[in-house]
């Protein structure tokens, strides 16, 4: 009896050291990331103020307030978990990171059952924590990717630990049940593409609710708790959908998935192109043909010809190969919204259906009348298959792979925030968060006795990366300075003052160039400063900045310097785990074949990987056919799935090579 009392005390003094050092741990995370501050795009009005101004609504209780083509074009938990955040007082990053902790807390818990070593879980916990993908730069934008990591390893650990507990009693079962049911409804809510995360979660349900179903003693009360990550999910997305009923008309959680726009955009893709063009679903050449045919399509003539704003160089891509005329893949359904709501069709939910589906019907029936040349009749949002797609699709997915096992492109070094006052200040008041950068400006004049015409800009000395480019006006004063007092006629000195502004994460410097070339680098300081080299002259009247405090930014440049050593230290181990994990996986198969047997760890494993590898799958197709999609952004929630599944396959192998020995 003294051993069992030295035992327990012993399980005890350990369970606490063990929490201890847990605890450690997260306050350690929390302190790291405490500085981030929030990458403010203020003016992007289809992602990040969409969603600030969507949890602006729900937080004075407006549901997502006035309709318009962009109320129901995302899906609603970001936006509430914002409001949520807002009203609980908690900083949107800070409530993100949490989240994120609390799922690898869940998930540790949840393994416990499976793997009995408490340093094999802990050295799990640290992995996850540390997670370099959690404090990338992408991630501290105001998108809902922020967010998907955390809810996507919830629902990961909450389906394990409902697994590896099926044969206790009901009532120890339920909370995982209802953590794996809501996490999983949020994750829905999120994004549109939800259905990634099906290969893990059936399998484990299945597993779980057949050995329920199975057992001597049927449970019903233990069926209908294991059948709470299926029935919670299907009552929020009803509720969802019930709520946009009744406030706009539309019974769904987003509008891209309503079967009359559905039709719409497939009508307008199966329309065949004279000459196929990579990424460019609905060419202009098409558009144009399509307008002959359409009454409706041909009422969006004037909008979608005359805004450049979603053609290749004003979305960034000036050497795209299909052209710069062409609206890409991940732009035209947006063109295409704006476009209709600027025709008048968007004034109630109703109405724009019922344009969505006469411009199909207009389509379809000219496809059928052969008035158009059109491929096979579809109403979907991905482009029609080619069969040259195969390959770089392949390609893609290999490269989605390699990017999560060396951390490549993974980087939390700050890009300052822009945008109009009046959207920074609505960032920062809903966020709570500070937004990235300073306001920086100079005035002055510039002037090279060349008189070639010269370009200043705001630049960031640390990454050389261009902050703002300066505007010239005229400055008659400053040519009769150098026309009188030098006797030189500088044409160039007429319009040679300039002004630039600008955020700046760091202290900037005022660059100077002629044709690429760097003729000067000025420091900004308080007050006039002045650089004459022969043959260039420089005079900065006026510079104005927000006051940077020292101590706080030499803390925060500690802090940023240890998150860029973490993520230096996966980028260099992390490829190790993962050649590890693939001789793990292929032994594990091996005996699970030659055994016909599949254990708990290995199952939850191979459902993970099975996740990741249908998530790449349709990240890389859309990459091929539509947008960029294989980038850390996207992949985020992919990062701990794929730490997690490579520390499973390597603990199975081990169980299974020392019980070999054994033998």
């Amino acid at each position: 009896m003294q051993s069992s009392l030295l035992q327990s005390v012993a399980d005890t003094r350990n369970w606490r050291l063990s929490w201890s050092l847990m605890v450690a741990l997260v306050l350690a995370k929390l302190w790291l990331v405490s500085d981030q501050m929030l990458l403010a795009l203020a003016d992007n009005s289809h992602d990040d103020l969409l969603f600030v101004q969507l949890a602006n609504e729900l937080a004075q209780l407006q549901w997502l307030g006035p309709y318009n083509n962009l109320t129901l074009a995302k899906g609603p938990f970001y936006p509430l978990w914002i409001a949520f955040a807002f009203l609980a007082g908690v900083p949107l990053l800070l409530s993100e990171h949490l989240l994120y902790i609390a799922a690898c807390l869940i998930t540790e818990r949840a393994l416990q059952p499976l793997i009995a070593s408490r340093l094999l879980r802990t050295v799990i916990f640290v992995l996850l924590l540390f997670n370099p993908a959690t404090f990338t730069w992408q991630l501290t934008r105001v998108l809902r990717d922020g967010l998907y990591p955390g809810l996507t390893l919830l629902v990961v650990g909450s389906a394990i630990g409902l697994l590896v507990r099926r044969h206790e009693p009901a009532q120890n079962l339920v909370g995982w049940a209802a953590m794996c049911g809501l996490a999983t409804a949020a994750l829905w809510l999120t994004r549109e593409e939800g259905v990634w995360i099906l290969p893990f979660l059936a399998p484990l349900l299945i597993w779980t609710l057949a050995s329920v179903v199975l057992s001597d003693r049927r449970d019903w009360r233990k069926i209908i708790t294991i059948l709470l990550p299926l029935l919670l999910p299907i009552v929020a997305i009803q509720a969802v959908s019930m709520a946009n009923l009744a406030h706009y008309g539309i019974y769904a959680i987003v509008e891209f998935k309503t079967p009359a726009f559905k039709a719409a955009y497939g009508a307008l893709t199966r329309v065949r192109p004279v000459e196929h063009k990579p990424q460019v679903p609905v060419q202009k050449e098409t558009r144009l043909r399509i307008y002959q045919q359409s009454a409706a399509f041909g009422e969006l003539q004037p909008f979608l010809e005359r805004d450049k704003f979603w053609t290749f160089p004003a979305v960034g891509l000036e050497n795209h190969p299909s052209g710069s005329n062409e609206i890409g893949g991940g732009w035209f359904m947006w063109a295409l919204r704006d476009a209709v709501a600027e025709a008048g069709y968007f004034r109630s939910g109703l109405q724009a259906a019922g344009f969505f589906q006469r411009l199909a019907n207009e389509i379809n029936t000219a496809c059928q009348e052969q008035r158009l040349d059109c491929l096979a009749q579809r109403a979907s949002l991905m482009p029609p298959w080619r069969s040259e797609y195969l390959v770089p699709v392949i390609e893609k997915i290999m490269f989605g792979f390699t990017m999560l096992a060396t951390f490549s492109r993974v980087s939390p070094d700050p890009i300052p925030s822009n945008g109009s006052p009046a959207h920074l200040v609505l960032f920062q008041d809903l966020t709570r968060e500070q937004p990235s950068g300073r306001d920086t400006t100079a005035r002055g004049w510039v002037v090279h006795a060349s008189g070639r015409p010269l370009t200043v800009a705001l630049v960031e000395p640390d990454t050389n990366r261009i902050v703002s480019p300066a505007r010239f006006y005229s400055s008659p004063d400053v040519y009769q300075f150098f026309f009188l007092r030098a006797n030189q006629n500088i044409a160039s000195a007429n319009n040679a003052r300039f002004e630039v502004r600008g955020r700046c994460v760091r202290t900037c410097l005022l660059r100077i160039s002629d044709e690429g070339r760097t003729l000067a680098d000025i420091s900004l300081k308080n007050g006039p400063a002045s650089q004459f080299i022969d043959p260039l002259w420089a005079f900065i009247d006026e510079t104005s900045s927000d006051t940077l405090l020292p101590s706080l930014a030499r803390l925060a440049g500690l802090k940023l310097s240890l998150m860029e050593k973490i993520a230096v230290a996966y980028q260099l181990t992390i490829p190790c785990l993962a050649m590890t994990a693939l001789a793990a996986i292929s032994f594990w198969l091996f005996q699970s074949i030659r055994n016909r047997t599949f254990t708990a760890i290995g199952l939850i494993a191979a459902s993970i990987a099975a996740a990741v590898c249908l998530r790449l799958l349709i990240l890389a197709i859309i990459d091929v056919t539509s947008f960029k999609a294989v980038d850390v952004v996207y992949m985020s929630p992919l990062y701990p799935l794929f730490l997690l599944c490579c520390c499973l396959f390597i603990i199975e192998a081990a169980i299974v090579s020392i019980a070999k020995i054994r033998k």
